[in-house]
């Protein structure tokens, strides 16, 4: 019995010091197109790397299409908001081929202007950064332009995209069978679609920026989604629901200065609550949605009703479709802001 102890013992002795091992060998490898880094090519740097490691990428021009298969931190050694000549660019050196491609878990890319080129034979043939079957991923301060897709998730759970810019695309962010995502502080702009979700679930999009697109969110076959704090402006259409997007809630975001604020087709069970709607036409409800929490409802532009008892909600409610009854029952006074509710 003393010989297996002192066995047992010796084995844990050398899992533990193997898993010491395996940590210490997490290395940083530098790449930089002038001399004196590791590498010269992003992909040169991927392929010799292990999982943990850290690729810093010198600012400078690299044309290529990086393919990633590791857990990787990919990280660019200056900030996209830096002035033009220290900015690292990665171009797509084949248009039709995704610029960033990650299959791997818990890869993280940060600070680059990704550049792709749109392949003009099919609106989702190459992506700026594409994510398939995937989880833990971090894509952070990125720009995007000239994709076809700036950012697109198939198949992946549990990613964060948090303040990338991406216009003068077809899609700026896709998600397509992806759940349990976190989008936030994100600016898609002057895009086909600004975000696009479909067949996707409990997906949360906070405090992001959707402005002249033509349509600004868009949601088909969703549900449980959270749309929350967002910014959708000067779009044709500002959110749209469809194809049994259901269950999903839309609460405290502005919708302003589009043609149409929201449209609601083949959509049902859906919340919309303290939202604020400054549009051309502020709402279009084919379906059956609930248009007020049990306290309150949303700001309406054009709602002329009276508040008599002053505590800022209208006294009459709001009907965006009498047929359907899709009604606000609650509607905030024009005098109220819906953050104090």
């Amino acid at each position: 019995m003393k010989g297996k102890s002192i066995q047992n013992i010796c084995i844990i002795f050398l899992l533990v010091l193997g898993a010491t091992a395996t940590q210490a060998s997490a290395a940083a490898f530098t790449v930089g197109i002038n001399g004196g880094e590791n590498y010269t090519s992003i992909q040169e740097a991927v392929n010799n790397s292990q999982n943990g490691d850290t690729i810093v990428v010198s600012p400078g021009i690299y044309i290529e299409n990086v393919n990633v298969t590791k857990e990787l931190a990919i990280v660019s050694k200056t900030d996209v908001s830096g002035d033009r000549a220290n900015r690292t660019y990665v171009i797509g050196a084949i248009p039709a081929n995704d610029v960033f491609s990650i299959k791997s878990n818990n890869v993280k890319i940060t600070g680059f202007h990704i550049m792709g080129g749109p392949s003009g034979i099919d609106a989702y043939k190459e992506v700026g950064i594409y994510l398939e079957g995937v989880q833990g991923c971090s894509l952070s301060n990125n720009t995007l332009m000239l994709n076809d897709v700036g950012i697109g998730l198939e198949n992946s759970q549990g990613n964060f995209l948090d303040n990338n810019q991406i216009c003068l695309g077809s899609t700026g962010i896709i998600l397509s069978r992806s759940n349990e995502n976190k989008l936030s502080n994100n600016l898609v702009e002057t895009n086909d679609e600004g975000i696009l979700l479909d067949n996707s679930t409990n997906n949360t999009l906070m405090n992001n920026t959707a402005k002249s697109n033509d349509i600004g969110l868009l949601l088909g076959t969703s549900r449980t989604n959270m749309l929350e704090n967002n910014s959708i402006s000067k779009n044709s259409y500002g959110v749209v629901l469809e194809n049994m997007a259901e269950s999903n809630t839309l609460t405290n975001n502005s919708l302003s200065m589009n043609g149409l604020g929201i449209y609601l087709r083949g959509a049902t069970s859906n919340m919309i609550f303290l939202n604020k709607f400054f549009n051309f036409i502020n709402a279009v409800d084919e379906g059956t949605n609930s248009w007020n929490s049990s306290s309150a409802g949303n700001k309406w532009k054009d709602y002329n009703g009276t508040d008599a008892d002053g505590n800022g909600i209208g006294d009459t409610p709001y009907v965006v479709n009498q047929t359907t009854g899709s009604i606000d029952y609650m509607p905030l006074a024009n005098n109220v802001s819906s953050n104090n509710q």
